[in-house]
This record gives C-alpha cells, structure tokens and sequence, in this order.
C-alpha cells in the first residue's frame, strides 16, 4: 500500500510540477521575486524527489512525505494568487449602475471622465489653444493641429482663426484642400477629369476648323475622353505668385497617399526664402515669397483610424507649431443648447460623453463619441425624442467593437445603456 501512495504522490506531483510551469509562464514578468523563488524551489524539489525515488536514495516515506508538502504548497500558492487577482480586479471601475456583469468592459463612473462629483469641473475648452494658434498664425508661422476624431479642429478652431485674419485682411483667402486616401501628387497639380460629351463635341468643332483637313475621328482619337483640371494646391501657388496672401489648410493630412506627402513636404520646404512648386505634368515652377502663404493642417493620430498613415518626421518639421486639441466641453454645451437642448438635460448628456471618452483611452470601447455625433443627439432630444432610444439607433453602435461577422460586442453595448440608464432614468424617478 505504501509504495502505492508513493506512486500516487509522484504523479500528483508531476501533475503540480505542470500546473506550476504553467502559472509561472503567466507571472514570470509580473509576479513578486519570492513567488517566482519559491516556484524554482518547489519546482526542483519535486524533480529531485522523483529522481531521488527512481535511485531508492531515501525511503518511500520521507519522499512521500516530502511530495504531500510540496503538493500542499502548491494549491496554497494557487490560491494565493486567485486571491489576489480577485483583489486587484475589485479594485477597478465599474460600470455606473453597479451591477456591472462579467466581461462587461469597466466603463468609468458617471461622475465625469476623471472621477470627481457632479459639481466639480474639469478644466475644459479651448480657449487658450485658439488663442495659441491664433498667435502663431499672427506671427506667419505654420500650424499643425491634432487630436481625436469629430473634436472641431478644422472648423472649430484652425478655420474660426484664419477668418478672423481674413476679416483683419491678413490674407486674402482661405484653401481648404480635404485629403483622401485615394488622392495622389497629381491631384494637387493637375487632377484628370472626364469629359462630357457636350464639351468633346464643341472641343472637336474648334479643333475641326483649325485643321480643316484632318479627319473629326483622327481628332477624337488625338484629344481623347479625359482633360486635366487644376489643382488645388497648384492653383494656390499660382494665385500666390500673382500677388495674393493665402492661407491653405490640409484637412486630416495623413489620409493622403505617400506621393502626395512627398510633394506636399517640398512644397512646405523654403528655399532661398521662397516656397516652391514643381508640377512635373506641365513643367511649370511656381516660386512664391514665403510671406504670401501660410500653411495649416489637421490630423487624427491613433492606432484606431483606418486608412491613416505616420506622418513622416521631416513634414512634421515643417509646421512650426504642432497642437493637441481635445474635445471642446464649452463649444459642445454651446451647441446643445443652440439645438434647443435646455441646460440640465445638456449636462447628462456631456456627462455621459465624458465617460465615454474615458473608455474609450482605456481601450474599454473603439471608438469616441464625438461633437458630431452629439449634436446630433442633442438635435433629436430637442424635439422631444428619448435620450436613450435615439442614442441606441445613433451613435451606440459606432463606438462598440464588431466580430468578423460584423455583430457589435454585446458587453459594450450593455456597458454604455447602463450608463445611459443611470443618467437619464434618475430624472423620471
């Protein structure tokens, strides 16, 4: 029977050997040194008991007894460390409810995005941000602003100081050139454009009567179906190289092609005191005194915006100021109450972005809900519609994670009508 027992904690004992390999490749990196000391320990013990048995070097009993108190340890030390995860898992935020259900994301608490009561308030706005920009652009110095989607850098700030200029007649006029992805260099000098069988048709009246004595197919065969149009960044230079004072804006900068970049940072790049376009499709050099333009962008920086690309170091070179813009609390509660939103109302729904936002950095959601989808929202409730039923149809679904199969994750939806639950189901009690 003894030499059964002492089998039996042999196995047992290889089977805690496993289990504690397979522990401690989860907490080698993360795990206190005395438990990783302590699993070398036990993990050479049992090892050495085994070998220790094969060559009958002690009796059974002492190897018996040995291999139960290392066995013994080893659940101790499992339940040690469920303890404590259980501990540390306590300690993170839950959803606002209270009854947050497992594998629901730890959503923050309503009171705001930092965790202060309803009375206190985060430094928000972005006052002193316009009033920077506005300053570099006084001084003709290049601006590129960035931060998250839907926040109002373009038009909320970036466009709102080149017009106060404008009106100052600093400039004469504004560009705005919207980058895509799919817009290459040769769209910024000479883009082609289709033509219509109206023009073909006039083109090849005036070409028929220069030469009379080519054939009208000849002709449509030498002027074709496409034409080239001017560009926007070509016809910005041209314009300033006539004599005007432009400010030219590059809407989400990092969504246009690598070519595109490329000829936008040697455009950007003074020589001699001058800017310079080459449009290689026609051959033209457009010199410009670095006085007559002034050079803006936007961008979203982050791992969740599809179709962007790293702005390259040398272009970031360029601006003289880069700025980070967060989302404009003021601005928001501005817009609501413009779309008839009345004030208390307005505050649950900031709140309730607040703590969204919050998830959103903590990687709790995909994605933020922005000024646009608040306005949105704001512009609904304003007409009387429930603030929970139009946010699930609006914007909830755009926040959430979706499966390869384009289900949205049941657990963040959960997570943020509980949030919405506990906003707006506290004024109908």
């Amino acid at each position: 029977m003894e030499k059964y027992l002492v089998a039996l904690g042999g196995v047992l004992g290889y089977f805690g050997l496993v289990f504690l390999y397979a522990v401690s490749a989860y907490l080698l990196v993360r795990s206190p040194f005395w438990v990783r000391l302590l699993f070398g320990f036990s993990s050479l013990s049992i090892l050495c008991g085994m070998i220790a048995h094969a060559l009958g070097w002690f009796s059974d009993t002492r190897i018996l007894f040995v291999e139960s108190g290392l066995i013994v340890g080893a659940v101790c030390l499992t339940a040690v460390y469920f303890w404590l995860r259980r501990k540390k898992t306590s300690k993170e935020p839950l959803a606002s409810s209270g009854s947050k259900t497992v594998g629901d994301p730890a959503l923050p608490p309503l009171e705001g995005a930092g965790g202060g009561e309803m009375g206190e308030e985060e430094p928000e706005g972005n006052d002193s941000i316009g009033k920077e920009i506005a300053r570099c652009l006084s001084g003709g110095l290049s601006v590129l602003v960035y931060g998250p989607t839907g926040s109002g850098k373009t038009y909320g700030v970036v466009l709102e100081c080149l017009r106060n200029k404008k009106v100052e007649g600093t400039i004469s006029d504004i560009v705005l050139i919207p980058c895509s992805d799919g817009m290459e260099d040769y769209d910024l000098l000479n883009k082609p454009v289709p033509v219509g069988p109206k023009e073909k048709a006039v083109r090849l009246r005036e070409m028929g009567g220069e030469y009379p004595g080519v054939t009208e197919a000849s002709l449509s065969r030498l002027f074709g179906d496409w034409d080239r149009a001017e560009g926007p960044l070509r016809r910005a230079f041209r314009r300033a190289s006539s004599g005007e004072k432009l400010a030219v804006v590059f809407d989400e900068l990092n969504r246009s092609s690598k070519s595109a970049m490329n000829l936008i940072l040697k455009a950007m790049d003074p020589v001699l005191g001058y800017y310079e376009l080459v449009d290689f499709t026609s051959g033209q050099v457009f010199r410009v005194p670095l006085e007559r333009l002034l050079f803006c962008a936007t961008c979203n920086i982050g791992e969740g915006y599809g179709q962007t690309r790293d702005l390259d170091w040398s272009l970031v070179d360029r601006f003289s100021s880069v700025v980070f813009m967060d989302y404009d609390i003021r601005l928001e509660r501005q817009i609501l109450e413009s779309e008839g939103v009345g004030s208390p109302m307005a505050e649950q729904m900031i709140r309730v972005a607040k703590a969204l936002r919050a998830a959103y950095r903590t990687g709790d959601l995909s994605a933020p809900l922005s000024t646009r989808h608040l306005k949105n929202w704001g512009c609904l409730v304003a007409g009387g519609s429930d603030p929970e039923t139009v946010a699930r149809n609006l914007w909830i679904n755009r926040l959430v994670a979706h499966d390869r199969h384009g289900f949205p994750d049941e657990n963040q939806v959960r997570g943020i009508l509980e949030i919405l639950h506990a906003t707006f189901g506290r004024q109908e009690t």
